[in-house]
C-alpha cells in the first residue's frame, strides 16, 4: 500500500513538473514571435563634430545609408575614446562616457537599461593602405518596443569631397 502511494505521488509530481515546463515555454515563444525588429545597415560616414556628453568634452560621429532621414550617432567623451583600446562598448547603459542612438525611418532607437540593448564600436587605426575606420554593431529599442539591429562593415572616417 505504501509503495502504491509513493509511486502515485512521484507520478503526480512529475506530471506537474512537465505541465509547469510546458506552460513556461509557451509565453516565451509567443513573446519572441510578436517582437518586431528592423535591421539597419550603416555604410556611410556622414561627418563628425565636437559636443558635450554629461558636461564633458565629447566627439560625435554620424553614420547613415545615404538617405537624409536615416542616421545613427556615436557620442563619446575624448578621455574614453583615448583610453578605450579601440573598442567602445555600452551594455544596457552601463557606460556613461559612450552613447549610441539612431533616427531611422522616423523612429528613434536608443540604448536602454530596461531591456537588453548594447552598442559596440571597433576602431581600426589607419595604415599605409587604409584610413581610420569604424565597425559598428548594436541592438537598440524604440519607445514603442520595436527593436533595431544595427550592423556595418568597416566604414572609413574619411569623407569624400562631394559629400
Amino acid at each position: 500500500m505504501h509503495i502504491l502511494l509513493w509511486v502515485s505521488s512521484i507520478l503526480i509530481a512529475s506530471g506537474l513538473l512537465l505541465l509547469s515546463i510546458n506552460s513556461q515555454a509557451t509565453p516565451n515563444q509567443t513573446a519572441s514571435s510578436n517582437t518586431k525588429a528592423v535591421t539597419i545597415e550603416l555604410n556611410k560616414y556622414l561627418g563628425g563634430t565636437q559636443g558635450k556628453l554629461k558636461d564633458k568634452s565629447a566627439l560625435i560621429f554620424r553614420f547613415g545609408n545615404g538617405s537624409a532621414n536615416n542616421s545613427c550617432s556615436i557620442i563619446t567623451t575624448d578621455n574614453y575614446l583615448r583610453h578605450s583600446k579601440n573598442r567602445l562598448e555600452n551594455i544596457n547603459l552601463s557606460e556613461s562616457n559612450f552613447y549610441f542612438d539612431c533616427m531611422w525611418g522616423g523612429t528613434y532607437y536608443f540604448l536602454s537599461n530596461r531591456v537588453k540593448t548594447y552598442a559596440e564600436v571597433i576602431i581600426k587605426q589607419p595604415d599605409s593602405q587604409f584610413p581610420m575606420s569604424m565597425h559598428i554593431e548594436a541592438k537598440l529599442i524604440s519607445l514603442t518596443g520595436e527593436q533595431a539591429n544595427i550592423i556595418s562593415g568597416d566604414i572609413s572616417l574619411r569623407r569624400k569631397p562631394n559629400e
